[in-house]
């Protein structure tokens, strides 16, 4: 395991904030300004528009907070050129583009991507939706080197995380590790000397990413506590899972298992058994 100190004067941040979330990277970037680190935010059409928290539109929050942005297409050398000088990294925070392999060979070492669970065993997107469908509570924050390979690269900094029984969705547990990545970001900015410890292939899984409104059919035929798991998975700050009544499509949020001393035959999965104002109650 070896270790490094680096400089930093500047940063162009690649990417942007979780759907719904004001975190984290308008966080990362005002940590930067805090700290007299110039930086930049090369963000794609899509996610200009994402919603935060509390704070408008990611435009907005951006424009509000005083955050240089340029909305770009696609990641090109004219661009990192046109904003690189010495000293300059470049960081990537929940960002759609895949870094050209001849912009990671012009700064080696240079170019980090924050990662918000295990690796190597945590790789790809959606993690904590795939996290939460698994039931897995212990997982990590990782800071790591960009390479071709995606996810791959040596670890620089990893923070432990254990999440409690009350992190049951998506937005709970992204409430949850919000301290804990600024945390981290902020020893990544400190001179404080870093990882360089290399991933176990042998230990990874990659997973793809999804969509509510595409991949969260609810299976009633599963049992009680993988429909809990799933519905948990694509729960807010998204639609939820769903499943159609009388041929409607519904989206269920805050789902929860109840009347756990009954017992259903699988006929009578999916059949709903009680309405109880906006509560629906179904056999499993």
């Amino acid at each position: 395991m070896n270790s490094q100190k680096h400089k930093i004067s500047k940063i162009i941040f690649i990417g942007g904030n979780r759907y719904n979330e004001d975190g984290p990277l308008i966080g990362f970037a005002l940590e930067c300004l805090k700290q007299n680190i110039n930086c930049i935010l090369l963000v794609d059409p899509y996610r200009i528009d994402y919603p935060t928290k509390t704070m408008g539109t990611f435009k907005e929050a951006l424009e509000a907070n005083k955050i240089k942005y340029q909305v770009i297409d696609s990641i090109t050398d004219d661009i990192i050129d046109k904003y690189k000088s010495n000293d300059t990294i470049i960081f990537s925070a929940h960002c759609r583009w895949i870094i050209p392999k001849n912009i990671i060979e012009k700064m080696p070492n240079k170019i980090y991507n924050y990662h918000n669970l295990s690796l190597p065993s945590q790789r790809g997107a959606a993690g904590h939706s795939w996290r939460l469908m698994q039931g897995i509570k212990e997982s990590e924050l990782n800071i790591h080197y960009v390479t071709p390979a995606i996810d791959k690269g040596n670890i620089v900094l990893k923070k432990n995380i254990k999440f409690p029984k009350s992190c049951n969705s998506l937005e709970k547990s992204y409430a949850y590790i919000e301290k804990y990545e600024q945390m981290l970001f902020q020893d990544f900015l400190s001179k404080k000397s870093k990882l360089n410890k290399k991933q176990k292939d042998s230990k990874s899984f990659y997973w793809p990413r999804l969509d509510s409104s595409k991949n969260g059919y609810i299976d009633w035929t599963w049992s009680a506590k993988h429909i809990m798991q799933f519905c948990s998975a694509f729960d807010k700050p998204f639609d939820g899972a769903s499943t159609f009544i009388n041929s409607i499509r519904v989206f269920i949020n805050n789902a929860r298992v109840t009347d756990n001393s009954t017992y259903f035959h699988p006929y009578q999965a999916g059949l709903i058994y009680r309405i109880d104002g906006d509560d629906l109650f179904v056999a499993t």
